[in-house]
């Protein structure tokens, strides 16, 4: 399978490449292109959450619970918070960070094998429809068409996943070789159906997540319109 360097450089030059055609047919400003190539730099890792001790999965929980941190801080700095102390904005992004690294990376650790349930189509799936969910949910007060960000960044995680994917699955041929690795097959698979609980949560979830996902109509029409696109 690729490394993580090759992941992360393929699916950052892919997905960058993405959100500059966004940018340039006018369709996001400069800060969301950021924002959709960051997630779509995170996509590409994805996959190998699941790889204890491995570098994706250092490089993911940090990201992660940098990102909760974040919110964290942004709710708790919010018009509903009258008076924040200073110890509370020292304590609390501390006590968050570790929960996500000492709690929740362990546990995660426990219940996950290697190219099982998260090397799949259906995590990759769920992972876009819950960053699409979030981020609709956060955005909806502070941007004109919070529909289209929330749509935007979810599709770019799902590109970022299924780049992963695709990179592994070439890499199980051996073309010098002339043969096919034991591990071809293993990359892009639909769901880990050896693992039929995991697999039914995840689909629950996932139709779950599009039943309540924002309206589809405005992302389809600016993504149909390309007539301001310049090269």
């Amino acid at each position: 399978m690729a490394n993580f360097n090759t992941h992360l450089t393929v699916a950052t030059i892919t997905t960058g490449l993405a959100s500059a055609t966004l940018l340039s047919a006018s369709h996001i400003a400069l800060s969301t292109a950021l924002w959709l190539w960051f997630l779509g730099s995170i996509g590409g890792l994805l996959p190998d959450i699941d790889s204890d001790n491995s570098t994706s999965l250092d490089s993911l929980f940090n990201l992660f619970s940098l990102i909760v941190v974040l919110m964290v801080l942004r709710y708790i700095t919010g018009e509903q918070f009258a008076v924040i102390k200073l110890t509370e904005l020292i304590v609390i992004p501390l006590l968050v960070y570790a929960i996500m690294r000492y709690v929740i990376r362990v546990l995660f650790e426990k219940i996950t094998v290697h190219r099982g349930s998260c090397h799949s189509l259906f995590f990759i799936l769920l992972s876009a429809l819950l960053t699409t969910q979030v981020t609709w949910l956060l955005s909806y007060h502070y941007t004109a068409q919070p529909d289209i960000i929330a749509w935007l960044s979810g599709g770019f995680v799902f590109l970022g996943g299924l780049i992963h994917l695709l990179l592994d699955e070439i890499y199980s041929v051996d073309l010098a070789n002339a043969r096919i690795k034991n591990s071809f097959g293993t990359a892009i698979k639909l769901a880990d159906f050896k693992n039929k609980r995991a697999t039914l949560v995840m689909l629950a979830a996932i139709v779950g997540l599009s039943f309540i996902a924002p309206a589809t109509e405005n992302t389809i029409k600016l993504l149909t319109s390309w007539s301001k696109l310049t090269l």
